[in-house]
């Protein structure tokens, strides 16, 4: 499957709706109708045709989009149906229509509305709505059957896009029924092509030809003016009497003499003279088939119960009775709309019965195919409400807990009656955990809550279940509803909540465990209690194990790899996304969920080392699915780092697109965490970029520096407090304003030491600025020793990116670093730090030839007696000979300091000389 289909099939979209239906090789072709249109259109961009079913519009919209193709346009279909009236439907397939125009945010976009299926769309439709006019490419829009659409907020996105559609697009629309659209403004100034029903309608002499072109009769010219005046040249009525002449043994004038089509009601003209004039062997299929929403001749055998479905629809298409090929290959077929309702009716009508099975039949074939949603909805259409419900039961689950599409799950409970969802708890938390990973914690929390007061209380529900179907109910709604809180970004209750069912649960719960665990350690990533936060991963992946939950290994990786990158602990955070990456397999339609989870640890670990070559190659399904369900912390990890990426490569303006697309998100989708970090984000690279002024004004607009906000929850505040102030330091540094900037880094070191002793990649970030100041300010050695506290700690893990994102006001320091460690003697560690520093450079320097870090620390055998890092390379430099002034000068220490360090290693190794203390080193591998 190519990338395009396996996007389409990850969003349960039927590639058949974005295609135009084949024309004939003998079909009646419009040529003369077409080509007006066209130049008619290429000055107005816009073309309606309205008329009645069976007028042809589909094979003129079929013609203009081949000709449009010819004369190089690029060209989009759409064809509509009931559903599409339900605007995230609606919305998935005009996005997935002009997917190839812009394929990178066509699928962010189809992931958001899959992880944000309820909601207002009318935000939404206005972004798509800027996303098209600002396609530069020319290109049509074919929509097709637009008589399905009257919801208000897709006919107000249409209003909008018609008012506004730019000089390069042309838009086509087709529809049986006026169209409900506001046209007047289009038509009082001519920039309107209207197609009606007397354009599409054929004359006589288009009449003589298509009888015989396409069914092989011979007809006069007078003849075809009567048969023009019975049926006002209607399409499908001829093509009726057409088929009817083809069985009558009456000569085709006295035929058409006889015919009076338009004088009889359709059902009475088709049931006496087409159905009756067909063996009966093809009237038979035709009625057992006709409840079909489209087949093949496999789905065909097995609702009719015989083995004809090749032979039948050959027949069928060879007669041109009224059947449309889904595809190229002829694999699938529906109906015309206008035989496929009659037939219907009719099978109703003669045996209601055999309708009903016929829908169970052909659910049963998709159940076994795996084509679930068309499962569900034959059952749905023969009233089996409880066989969906049952089904949806069974299999939402996988789908929710497992493969992590939440769209379907709630897309299937749209389609269940109401009525029929509380009649099992099961399908209620399993509704309860894709509304809270779909921003609707809310409702979550209401389901879980109504399973709870149903198994305090069975008279509310009268479910039957046993106690261990208790007791699994009750610990799965307790889970649910925590992790409902969490993707509220309630941190703090939800931790409360998480520690309180830890207490209680049985200890055989295993997945309800595992997800307790996850959620608490989430909850704990997000109030910077890191290690803690990994501990309840560790948790939360043992119990996965237990339970053989993938999804919630990856889960417990994703917070495990997340916490250790935050306490700079690469190496770590790597395990995780390889356990993750391990855990997920081989991408294919089931675990592309799971995938990107791995892909985004392994992402950011990219980012904090600066490999920007290996974030670009990162896989394809990581790096778009940028709107992952539910919590911020997936979310704000793909937008920042896919940012980070584009900066890096110099194409500030795209990064800055897509923080203001995840900005955007996260104010539609009321998630305040994400909205303040992606503008800290935006902030922070327009002043790695020198564009100080810019930032400023990103800073002023999004009112940045105003922490005490009403929307902003109080637990969140502190943290933003942080990281307002960091971003206040970084612009008094870029404004030359150094001493106000020095101050406010002071105290952020002081507090994250405090309170947050754990953020190494945010102490790595405020050492370096600190190192900044105080090199602006003139302290150059305290400088130089500033930052090479971090080089020494951070160069262990190749942890770049907290160093660099300063910029080019390191380079001096680094430079200077570089210059008094020229002539000395490198060994171990010492050589990883050099290497390092050296790298850094060629990063801020912006040399191409960087390739990937890799940290090429050694690890020692032996007891190192518990040495501090800076003892350790005290003893290093020592069992390399160095003098104690040689080791100052390496180290950027004082000599008193060097002396005070060797005196520990001295105490701790239990030796008396320089010369014991070498030997020493050697032992344990050191030098």
């Amino acid at each position: 499957m190519d990338e395009v289909g396996l996007t389409f099939s990850q969003f349960q979209i039927l590639e058949t709706k974005l295609k135009p239906p084949s024309i004939r090789a003998e079909a009646l072709t419009r040529d003369q109708l077409s080509q007006r249109a066209v130049c008619d259109t290429s000055g107005t961009g816009l073309l309606t045709i309205v008329a009645s079913a069976g007028s042809g519009k589909s094979t003129l919209m079929a013609e203009l989009f081949s000709n449009s193709e010819k004369n190089s346009k690029y060209c989009c279909w759409l064809s509509l149906d009931e559903d599409d009236n339900e605007s995230s439907i609606f919305y998935k397939y005009l996005i997935a229509s002009i997917y190839n125009l812009d394929p990178k945010s066509a699928t962010r976009e189809l992931a958001f509305l899959k992880a944000n299926p309820s909601r207002n769309y009318n935000a939404l439709f206005d972004s798509l709505l800027a996303r098209i006019i600002s396609i530069k490419s020319k290109f049509v829009l074919f929509v097709d059957d637009f008589q399905f659409i009257d919801n208000p907020d897709i006919v107000r996105f249409w209003n909008k896009l018609i008012t506004n559609t730019p000089a390069n697009m042309c838009v086509v629309i087709a529809s049986r029924n006026a169209l409900p659209l506001d046209l007047s403004r289009r038509q009082v100034s001519g920039m309107i092509t209207e197609v009606k029903q007397e354009k599409l309608n054929l004359t006589a002499s288009e009449i003589v030809k298509y009888l015989q072109s396409i069914h092989n009769i011979e007809c006069s010219i007078e003849s075809a003016e009567t048969l023009h005046r019975s049926t006002e040249g209607w399409v499908a009525g001829i093509q009726l009497a057409a088929l009817a002449m083809s069985n009558s043994t009456e000569s085709v004038t006295t035929f058409i003499e006889g015919f009076t089509g338009k004088d009889k009601s359709l059902t009475e003209y088709l049931l006496k003279t087409v159905l009756g004039g067909l063996p009966s062997e093809v009237r038979e299929f035709l009625l057992l088939t006709s409840p079909l929403i489209r087949f093949s001749a496999s789905l065909c055998n097995h609702v009719s119960h015989l083995a004809n479905g090749h032979a039948m629809l050959d027949y069928l298409d060879k007669n041109n009775l009224f059947i449309v090929s889904e595809d190229r290959e002829a694999v699938w077929f529906r109906y015309h709309h206008l035989f496929a309702d009659f037939l219907r009716s009719e099978l109703k009508k003669v045996n209601p019965a055999k309708y009903k099975e016929v829908c169970i039949n052909a659910a049963k074939w998709c159940e076994n195919e795996d084509m679930l949603t068309e499962a569900i909805q034959y059952y749905l259409t023969s009233k089996s409400f409880e066989k969906a419900a049952d089904l949806i039961t069974t299999r939402a689950p996988d789908f929710a807990l497992l493969r992590g599409d939440h769209y379907t799950v709630l897309d299937w409970m749209r389609r269940l009656p109401a009525e029929y969802h509380a009649n099992r708890p099961r399908l209620l938390l399993v509704h309860a955990w894709s509304s809270a990973f779909s921003r609707d914690p809310e409702n979550a929390v209401d389901l879980c809550r109504k399973v709870l007061a149903g198994l305090a209380d069975p008279s509310l529900f009268l479910w039957s279940l046993s106690d261990v179907d208790k007791d699994e109910c009750y610990w799965r709604a307790k889970s649910t509803e925590a992790i409902a809180t969490v993707c509220a970004d309630e941190l703090v209750t939800s931790s409360a909540l998480c520690e309180s069912a830890l207490s209680e649960i049985p200890s055989t719960e295993f997945f309800n465990i595992s997800s307790i665990h996850n959620c608490l350690g989430y909850a704990l990533l997000g109030r910077r209690e890191y290690l803690k936060s990994v501990h309840h991963a560790a948790e939360g992946y043992k119990y996965s194990i237990k339970a053989g939950s993938n999804y919630a290994s990856l889960w417990a990786e994703f917070v495990e790899g997340v916490a250790n990158i935050e306490m700079g602990k690469l190496r770590m955070a790597f395990e995780s996304a390889s356990k993750a990456s391990y855990k997920a397999g081989p991408i294919d339609d089931n675990n592309i969920y799971l995938c990107a989870m791995a892909d985004f640890i392994h992402t950011d670990i990219n980012v904090q080392k600066c490999n920007f070559n290996l974030v670009k190659r990162n896989s394809y399904y990581g790096r778009s699915f940028l709107s992952l369900y539910g919590p911020v912390e997936p979310l704000l990890l793909a937008f920042r780092n896919e940012a980070r990426q584009l900066a890096w490569a110099g194409s500030l303006d795209l990064a800055r697109q897509v923080l203001h697309q995840g900005q955007e998100t996260a104010l539609t989708t009321n998630q305040p965490r994400l909205h303040f970090g992606l503008v800290a984000e935006e902030i922070e690279l327009q002043i790695w970029d020198n564009q100080t002024a810019a930032a400023r004004e990103t800073a002023l607009r999004n009112d940045f520096f105003n922490i005490q906000k009403e929307d902003v929850p109080e637990e969140l505040i502190p943290a933003f407090s942080d990281t307002s102030q960091l971003l206040l330091a970084r612009l008094y540094l870029a404004e030359n304003k150094v001493e106000e900037a020095y101050k406010i880094i002071v105290k952020l070191i002081n507090l994250t030491q405090m309170k947050y002793s754990e953020s190494m990649r945010q102490l790595y970030t405020l050492r370096t600025m600190k190192a900044v100041a105080l090199w602006q300010l003139g302290s150059k050695k305290e400088s130089a020793r500033e930052l090479d506290k971090v080089i020494t700690a951070a160069c262990l893990e190749d942890h770049a990116y907290p160093i660099v994102v300063s910029g080019r006001r390191v380079v001096p320091i680094l430079e200077e670093m570089q210059a008094k460690r020229a002539n000395g003697i490198l060994s171990g560690e010492l050589s990883v730090k050099h290497e390092f520093v050296d790298r850094l450079l060629r990063l801020l320097n912006g040399d191409a030839r960087d390739t990937v870090g890799d940290s090429k620390s050694e690890s020692y055998e032996g007891d190192s007696c518990e040495l501090t890092n800076r003892e350790v390379d005290i003893l290093k430099l020592v069992g390399a000979g160095m003098t104690n002034n040689d080791i100052a000068r390496e180290l950027m220490l004082s000599i008193a300091t060097v002396k005070w360090h060797l005196h520990n290693v001295y105490q701790k190794v239990e030796v008396r000389s320089r010369t014991a203390a070498a030997a020493y080193a050697r032992k344990i591998n050191l030098i």
